[in-house]
Formats: C-alpha cells, structure tokens, sequence
C-alpha cells in the first residue's frame, strides 16, 4: 500500500485543483452573465505627460500643488517637535 500513497494524493491533488477550476469558471460565467462582474477597458497609457511653455508655468504649477497638498497648523507644530526631539538623539 506505500509504494501506491504517493500516486493517490498527487490524484487527489490534481482533481481539487480541477474541482477548484472548474468551480471558478463557473463563478465566473454565472456573475458576467448576471452583471455581478463588468468588464471594464482600462486604458493601457494612463499616465499623462505635463508639458509647460515656461518656467513661470512650471513655477504655477508647483505652487498650485503644493498648496493643495499643506497640513493644518496643528500637524505642522507636531511634526516640528517630534522633528527636534529626534535630531538631538
């Protein structure tokens, strides 16, 4: 019976990784076809490429960015602390 273990669980091996398939691919036509799962075209160049006509554009740009990126004052008083606190370690 030992020189047949081997072969018995690289059978069963193989037929849950069928079973497990199979029941996917089913999942998965059962849920398109019902519209539980859309298929959506992603545009493969999503990226953007920023061009800028000058510097002064360039300059705007960053200034309109980092603004919307600030922190409240109170955050910026505790990370100047937790800033000096670190530095003299």
């Amino acid at each position: 019976m030992k020189k047949y273990t081997n072969k018995i669980l690289i059978i069963t091996a193989i037929v849950l990784v069928l079973g497990l398939v199979i029941g996917y691919t089913i999942d998965f036509q059962t849920g398109y076809r019902s519209g539980r799962i859309k298929y959506e075209k992603i545009e493969k160049d999503s990226t953007k490429t920023l061009t800028f006509g000058s510097l002064k554009e360039l300059d705007a740009y960053v200034d309109s960015v980092e603004t919307s990126q600030k922190t409240s004052p109170e955050e910026n008083k505790t990370s100047s602390n937790n800033q000096s606190e670190t530095s003299h370690q």
